[in-house]
């Protein structure tokens, strides 16, 4: 069966490791990978000796989480192949100490965010957490049209007023000791909204640069990206 989209390689390194190095080159050193469907892949590919040493891995094997300061620490477990993604956050729990924030994603997408801003933004706001957001340009030409259904003018993939969810959040720690969810939530549909309801979410936006791999099509082109300009992740 094919390996999965975050193995696959769009520079020297793979999508999951150059947004692994991304976070790291901004102060965080300990990934946690709640595997399930396709887990083979991702064990044989951070156990791999090769790619310990070039990656400058530490794969931490217990709870008691040896961490090393100037590596990139990874605990890799299994979290079920039908888990959704709120049950693996729910069973990465265990390894994260109860005063701390820890941040999600999803290991396809490419965004040069401050994370450090992002941080004190979530802060200084008196909520359990937040999302990154982004506006997006349509993929469509629009039309504008008059009461009369006559065509007024044509406005070429304009930016949405609405912005999109790109998948990074960062939460505290604490809201999951909280009844807020059900253990059969699913993140986007029931536990995202159930936060905002409650007023305990918010939205960090984003303006520079923001990719989402989800298609074939999508692989080539941030390939393209990088050959263009050998920098390009580096200067995320």
């Amino acid at each position: 069966s094919n390996s999965p989209k975050q193995l696959s390689k769009v520079s020297k390194h793979p999508i999951i490791v150059e947004v692994m190095l991304y976070y790291f080159k901004n102060g965080f050193n300990f990934f946690i990978l709640p595997l399930g469907y396709k887990k083979k892949f991702f064990i044989d590919f951070f156990y791999n000796k090769k790619n310990i040493k070039k990656y400058n891995l530490n794969i931490v094997k217990n709870a008691k989480l040896d961490l090393s300061k100037n590596k990139l620490n990874i605990i890799l477990f299994d979290a079920g192949v039908n888990t959704n993604k709120l049950s693996r956050i729910n069973k990465s729990l265990k390894f994260i100490n109860k005063s701390k924030l820890f941040g999600v994603c999803y290991g396809d997408i490419f965004a040069n965010i401050d994370f450090q801003k992002l941080l004190s933004f979530l802060k200084k706001k008196n909520i359990l957490g937040v999302l990154t957001s982004f506006n997006e340009r349509s993929p469509y030409g629009h039309l504008k049209i008059d009461k009369k259904n006559r065509i007024t003018n044509f406005i070429e993939k304009p930016i949405m007023n609405d912005p999109i969810n790109i998948g990074f959040y960062f939460f505290k720690r604490n809201l999951f000791s909280r009844s807020t969810f059900s253990k059969k939530d699913d993140l986007e549909t029931q536990f995202l909204p159930k936060l905002s309801k409650k007023l305990q979410l918010a939205s960090y936006m984003h303006k520079e640069f923001h990719f989402t791999v989800n298609t074939q099509k999508d692989l080539i082109d941030i390939k393209k990206l990088f050959r263009k300009n050998k920098n390009f992740f580096k200067n995320l």
